[in-house]
């Protein structure tokens, strides 16, 4: 080859290279983007509402809950969340990312579970919501990049925050690995997507280490994708399940130099029992002091290993535990228990008239109560038509005035007018709030109620006076208590969106010792 043509193939070389830097650029470039706008668009935030009850001061009371969650069919609307979001629910309102109207799109529980912190939604409707690309949790590796998403402090909807991967199976208290990241999460996020890089759910975010004053430290904990959708495969057969031992609360942790003392063979750590089981699967079968240093053939640490073992068994499941009795070695069967254990749901209120809420009229009384000459909310009933729209009841408090304990008002919620087809009235009675009320109901309108909220400008002085501190419009629609069921129009509109549980739900979280559920 003359020097001519080596000159020319060299630049040919030159040039293909050259053409091809762009290409690897622009790939380069791609790779490196983050759809942050797919993994939004998928996310939503969730508000729910807690069944009204009845405090210590006997005031009607109800709480707001946040949290986040995301769409994975779009079939049934299907969203997944946390179990701790929902567990209190009466009401649930999920809320897409640029929902602009101030109710939600009402939501039920299909099923849930403590254990794992996994709940799934059915939406009343989802259309043109996109649903998110579920990813493999056990592909994931410490240093990966991840993005959550959710409604920190159930404020600040549709915020996306930036981390990395620091551990992949990280137990606390509990028998499930979670991931561990770095990316920012607050209250308000529990439920929400823990995504990768390429916009693939690996995760859902349940929980944070933090101070005793509950500021994050920077460490959150998210359920991996490949439990959650082990544990919806099994939600979707029926209510939640898992084996249990009864060693709850009778046993504590020996650490390797304590178990050397009762000569737990093998060096390591065991369990004592410190209490007498009195009840459940352990009951006759264990005894105080008994040192447990093997389940089913494997060497036992600590209480979160046999925690995380016995739960990973099945009701019915014969497990064998090799003890120290009283210096003698010996082995115990117990056949696992129901690990699940429920509550009772509360039913909706039984309620008078068409609001769902008791009026009362102060204007002849003594005291603080006689300024008021308008209607006072005293009680609101749940799932009525007050507490879906939000309605609070006036509420009381008490002063510890040196030996004496004095109640008082601590704010004072009335009704001043009800705007209703158009038109604004003023109304003086309860009689005339009912009779707009039960127009409503036979007309099947909403009407808005105008409330005015008194407060003192120092809850803890009972000396302070009552001042008018807002005036508010609440949206409802009258109707007669759920429980009249032989009412089709009750049927019909109040029984739209009234999320019962299909089954009863037990009042534990999966939580962590050190750590608040964000």
């Amino acid at each position: 080859m003359n020097r001519k043509s080596t000159i020319m193939w060299r630049l040919a070389v030159l040039g293909l290279i050259a053409s091809l830097v762009p290409l690897g650029i622009y790939a380069l470039d791609k790779h490196g983007q983050v759809d942050t706008e797919r993994m939004l668009d998928v996310s939503v935030s969730i508000r729910t509402m807690s069944h009204v009850t009845v405090d210590k001061f006997g005031d009607s009371v109800w709480e707001i809950g946040n949290g986040s969650g995301f769409l994975v069919a779009s079939g049934n609307c299907e969203v997944w969340t946390n179990h701790h979001v929902i567990e209190d629910a009466a009401l649930i309102e999920v809320y897409p990312r640029g929902w602009s109207r101030t109710a939600g799109i009402s939501a039920r529980i299909v099923n849930a579970t403590p254990r794992s912190d996994v709940a799934i939604l059915e939406l009343e409707h989802c259309s043109g919501l996109p649903v998110a690309i579920l990813g493999n949790s056990d592909l994931v590796r410490p240093g990966d990049e991840t993005f959550a998403v959710g409604n920190p402090l159930g404020r600040n909807p549709d915020s996306i925050s930036r981390g990395i991967i620091s551990h992949t199976q990280r137990y606390r208290d509990s028998s499930i690995p979670y991931l561990q990241t770095d990316a920012a999460i607050n209250p308000g996020n529990s439920g929400g997507a823990l995504f990768d890089h390429d916009g693939r759910v690996i995760g859902i975010n349940t929980a944070i280490d933090s101070t005793r004053y509950g500021t994050n430290v920077g460490i959150g904990f998210a359920v991996p994708i490949n439990q959650v959708m082990r544990d919806v495969a099994d939600l979707r057969r029926g209510p939640p399940s898992w084996g249990d031992a009864g060693l709850s609360n009778i046993v504590t942790t020996l650490t390797p130099d304590e178990a050397e003392v009762f000569e737990v063979p093998g060096g390591m750590g065991a369990l004592v029992v410190t209490r007498q089981p009195e009840q459940g699967p352990s009951e006759g079968k264990l005894r105080v002091h008994d040192v447990i240093y093997r389940i089913n053939d494997t060497p036992i640490k600590n209480t979160e290993q046999a925690v995380r073992m016995i739960g990973q068994q099945r009701v019915g499941d014969t497990i064998s535990l090799d003890l120290i009795r009283e210096g003698d070695r010996r082995s115990v069967e117990i056949v696992l228990g129901e690990g699940w254990k429920a509550d009772s749901v509360p039913a909706p209120d039984d309620y008078e008239g068409y609001l769902g809420m008791t009026l009362e009229m102060w204007d002849t009384a003594d005291g603080d109560r006689g300024q008021f000459k308008q209607p006072v909310i005293t009680r609101v009933h749940s799932l009525g038509p007050a507490h879906r729209a939000r309605i609070s009841s006036s509420q009381k408090s008490i002063l510890i005035n040196g030996p004496f304990v004095v109640p008082y008002l601590l704010d004072v919620k009335t009704v001043t007018g009800v705007a209703y087809q158009g038109k604004f009235h003023r109304v003086a009675s309860v009689d005339e709030v009912e009779q707009f009320a039960e127009q409503a109901y036979r007309d099947g309108n909403p009407l808005l109620l105008e409330i005015e909220l008194w407060a003192r400008a120092n809850p803890r002085d009972a000396k302070t006076a009552l001042e008018l501190e807002d005036t508010a419009f609440f949206k409802l629609t009258p109707g007669r208590a759920i429980a009249d069921v032989s009412d089709p129009y009750v049927r019909k509109v109040l029984g739209r969106g009234i999320t019962r549980p299909p089954f009863e739900f037990v009042k534990q979280t999966a939580g962590f010792s050190d750590t608040r559920k964000p």
